[in-house]
Formats: C-alpha cells, sequence, structure tokens
C-alpha cells in the first residue's frame, strides 16, 4: 500500500518531510528495504531465530519469577 502525505495548511516542507519519516517507521518499511536487499544465509536466519527465542524465554522465566514473589 502506498504512503500518501497530504499537505494542510501552514505546514513547511519539513513538516510534510517529518510525517513521512514517520509512516515510513511505523510501518517497518526501511527494515523491509534492508531485508529484501541483501542475501543473508540460512544458518544466519537459524542463528537470529534461535536468539530470539532464547530471549523470549528468559523474559518468561523472569517474569514468571516476578509473580511468584508477588503471591506471596
Amino acid at each position: 500500500m502506498p504512503i500518501i502525505v497530504k499537505k494542510n495548511k501552514g505546514e513547511s516542507k519539513d513538516d510534510i518531510i517529518g510525517k513521512f519519516r514517520r509512516l515510513c517507521l511505523e510501518e517497518d518499511i526501511t527494515e523491509e528495504v534492508r531485508k529484501r536487499t541483501s542475501y543473508v544465509k540460512p544458518s544466519e536466519k537459524r542463528y537470529a531465530l534461535k536468539k530470539i527465542i532464547v530471549w523470549r524465554d528468559k523474559c518468561r522465566r523472569k517474569a514468571k519469577s516476578s509473580r511468584r514473589h508477588d503471591a506471596r
């Protein structure tokens, strides 16, 4: 879907560029372009996925242990 930024009355060019940048950041467009332009080896993908899984597990354990202390 294209990003369209319309100029409102009293807005400068810098304001419009700022709106466009914010919309691009919200939609993660720059990250998607970066992913599509460069090749990532399958082993690097697996490593990154494993790293994310370990991080989530660590966060879940930390949250679980904090819940136990609150209950006492």
